[in-house]
């Protein structure tokens, strides 16, 4: 009885961090979903630290103390190659809508050979998509922000937030598969006495409004401008003038509007007819079965 009473707390208790960890924030003093991230300790020479950035003109976390950075103390190293990974389960978002990640960096390097990357797998290592350089995946993710630039000098903390849609129509994940991020940094062999690169706020989410089994194929879209007041244009690819479905749905997945008959390759959303909020929108031709999603605010 003893037995059975442990492992039921056990089995509560990893539950209960499982959730907490599908949705969640690595700002470095909260520890509950740590465990996600993992430095890549294999070299010896991998610079990732998760520290308190004490160095001239790249000191201080966005959210204090901590951040993660290439070395807290020293400038960072030639030669360079430093990686470390976030490991997080499948959510129902990556199959059947979207996950969203989104976070800050503070880079300063030589603007040449020195700079950062940032990758995913949904296969196991064996597909790693870069996601800030041209790719044939990059139908299924989109920048709602800037793209960040991990060279050169940001001069200061910048926001960054990306959006990865149907992730579980291009590879065959299910729930208990696991999506990892790699984020790596490179130098050649000059030393320049530079900060290097960190990161903080780590978050990721994610978005469903449906179950289906259907796998839909990529279709890349914009809206701007982005957030607005007044009216919203949601812009894709439909030379022959096929015809679309877009549903809006709030952020609590509840839908506001559908409309069927969308024959050109753009669309205005009316921002007065919703509340102020974060919106997202679902572009889907029911024939060919290209999809794409995206994300939009609304401000008073």
């Amino acid at each position: 009885m003893k037995t059975f009473i442990t492992l039921f707390i056990l089995s509560l208790s990893f539950g209960n961090v499982y959730s907490q960890c599908e949705n969640y924030c690595l700002d470095f003093e909260d520890t509950t979903c740590i465990n996600q991230l993992q430095i890549d300790t294999s070299s010896s020479n991998n610079s990732w630290k998760i520290a308190h950035p004490q160095k001239p003109d790249f000191d201080g976390a966005y959210s204090q103390p901590l951040a993660i950075v290439t070395d807290s103390i020293s400038w960072y190293k030639t030669n360079d190659s430093s990686v470390f990974f976030i490991n997080n389960p499948v959510s129902m978002g990556d199959i059947y809508g979207l996950g969203i990640l989104q976070g800050r960096y503070n880079v300063q390097t030589d603007s040449l050979k020195d700079f950062g990357k940032m990758e995913f797998t949904a296969d196991g290592g064996q597909t790693w998509v870069d996601l800030l350089n041209s790719n044939k995946y990059e139908s299924n993710y989109n920048w709602w922000t800037y793209q960040p630039v991990l060279t050169g000098n940001s001069n200061g903390w910048k926001y960054f937030e990306v959006i990865l849609s149907d992730i579980g129509s291009i590879f065959d994940i299910k729930l208990g598969d696991t999506i990892t991020y790699r984020f790596t940094f490179i130098s050649d062999d000059i030393q320049d006495n530079l900060g290097g690169l960190m990161f903080d706020n780590i978050c990721f989410s994610s978005f469903v409004e449906g179950i289906s089994e259907q796998r839909f194929l990529p279709l890349k879209s914009t809206i701007f401008p982005n957030p607005s007041k007044d009216n919203f244009n949601v812009e894709f690819e439909n030379p022959e003038n096929q015809n679309y479905h877009i549903a809006v749905y709030n952020s609590n997945s509840v839908m506001q509007f559908i409309d069927k008959k969308v024959n050109s390759g753009s669309y205005n959303i009316d921002a007065k007819k919703l509340l102020p909020g974060i919106y997202f929108y679902k572009l889907t031709n029911p024939v060919t079965l290209r999809r794409s999603w995206g994300k939009f605010i609304v401000i008073e």
